[in-house]
């Protein structure tokens, strides 16, 4: 039975292990999203969705070969009144003659090519700058995926530290009750401490619901980004630090993905009015014909006639005038050039002043951990002296409770700041 016990919890541990996701840093979470999330998976389609359309314009530019067949049967043949002296007839008397016989089939081939088309061209030009958009738009929505990411993450370490600290708060609290009610007993303090005492302790326990329930969210949301089901553990095997290091500043974000998206949609909408513009040019096109041709009557009386024919054409189309549509084209693509451009300025004065914000904060982040390093070190050692002089009963409870509650908005504040360091610092550094 021992082997078989091992075989059962072995398999128990790699089932277990299959049915967790396990990420100890932000560079795992990055490589897991990539090749898992919806949205970076959808991503990397969107260059391919483009160069479909680049090949799809370029074909229209090639040579179109065309092989047809046609089967037409005429009830009533089409005839024509001709002079009767061309055939030996009385003068000023006419015939009726009939083209062709009721039954006709013909086959051929058809070659077809523009020569000059000005449209097509721009046309073509526009789908490859269309695709080199799709390429910043993908890199786009990864970096949006990244930005997501960082913020749910570090949300989520936040919390388990704050958390970690309310279990501290819990041990301070339960061991202020039993201290609170030992005194009531001895009839040494007002009963409402006491209460007061008990209620902190609730006050504790009520929030370390809270920021369970919190821990829960910020897995979820993890987890709804990453295409994890619900069901699946998901393990952060990491926690909230930070080491200050040398400060590369990424410049003003014209790296950035949104920056160059926005700078190609303008090329393409420049690209779109000059393609209004050369779509009232003349067009050339060359065109050529081969066909055989069969005609019967069909009735056993043995009636057919068969020839094949071949014609060479050029033709000039040259519009002259179709209403307003030429024009009101054109005018519509230069108010979408226009759209583009202002979006353009509107896009790269966002990205400055975003890029100039995350630098401030980091910076003022920095600056602010000494100061809350050496503010945790004067609330901490205050709580030491509290939780010495209530147990001495030469400490009343309010004057506990504010002590404290400084001590934990300490912790918070250094928590968070720490948090903030962290995330500014990723954000102001990152490689998009």
């Amino acid at each position: 039975m021992r082997p078989f016990s091992c075989i059962l919890i072995l398999l128990f541990l790699i089932q277990s292990a299959a049915a967790q996701v396990s990420i100890h840093s932000l560079q795992a979470l990055f490589d897991y999203a990539e090749k898992n999330s919806p949205v970076a998976l959808q991503a990397r389609l969107l260059p391919s969705v483009s160069k479909q359309d680049v090949r799809i314009q370029s074909s229209s530019l090639y040579p179109k070969v065309n092989a047809y067949a046609t089967g037409d049967y005429y009830p009533i043949l089409a005839t024509q009144l001709i002079p009767a002296e061309i055939v030996g007839g009385q003068k000023g008397t006419y015939y009726k003659a009939q083209f062709g016989l009721p039954y006709a089939f013909a086959t051929g081939v058809e070659i077809a090519m523009p020569i000059i088309n000005f449209e097509k061209w721009t046309q073509l030009n526009k789908a490859k700058e269309q695709q080199q958009l799709s390429e910043w738009s993908s890199k786009l929505a990864i970096e949006n995926l990244h930005l997501q990411l960082i913020q749910a993450y570090y949300q989520y370490l936040v919390t388990n530290e704050v958390e970690q600290l309310n279990d501290e708060n819990a041990k301070t609290s339960k061991e202020l009750v039993s201290i609170m009610k030992q005194r009531s007993q001895e009839g040494v303090v007002n009963p409402s401490d006491y209460n007061r005492a008990r209620m902190l302790d609730m006050d504790v326990q009520t929030t370390s619901a809270n920021y369970d329930k919190a821990l829960a969210q910020s897995l979820h949301q993890l987890k709804a980004i990453l295409n994890i089901p619900q069901e699946k553990e998901l393990l952060i095997e990491d926690s909230l630090s930070f080491s200050e290091v040398a400060f590369n500043n990424n410049g003003t974000g014209e790296n950035r993905a949104a920056w160059q998206e926005a700078w190609l949609k303008e090329k393409v909408a420049m690209l779109n009015w000059q393609e209004t513009k050369n779509a009232a040019l003349p067009k050339l096109n060359f065109t050529t014909r081969y066909a055989y041709n069969m005609q019967t009557k069909w009735n056993g009386s043995g009636q057919k006639s068969e020839f094949d024919y071949c014609n060479v054409n050029l033709r000039l189309d040259f519009p002259l005038y179709q209403g307003s549509y030429y024009k009101a084209y054109r005018q519509k693509a230069k108010l979408n050039l226009d759209i583009a451009s202002l979006e353009k300025e509107k896009i790269a004065n966002q990205i400055s002043q975003q890029q100039s914000d995350w630098q401030t904060q980091y910076q003022t982040a920095v600056g602010k951990q000494s100061i809350l390093k050496d503010k945790i070190a004067a609330a901490a050692d205050n709580l030491r002296i509290a939780r010495l002089s209530i147990k001495e009963g030469v400490m009343e409870f309010d004057d506990f409770n504010n002590i404290f509650m400084d001590y934990n908005r300490a912790r918070m504040e250094q928590i968070q700041n720490t948090a903030d360091c962290v995330l500014y610092y990723l954000l102001t550094t990152q490689k998009f």
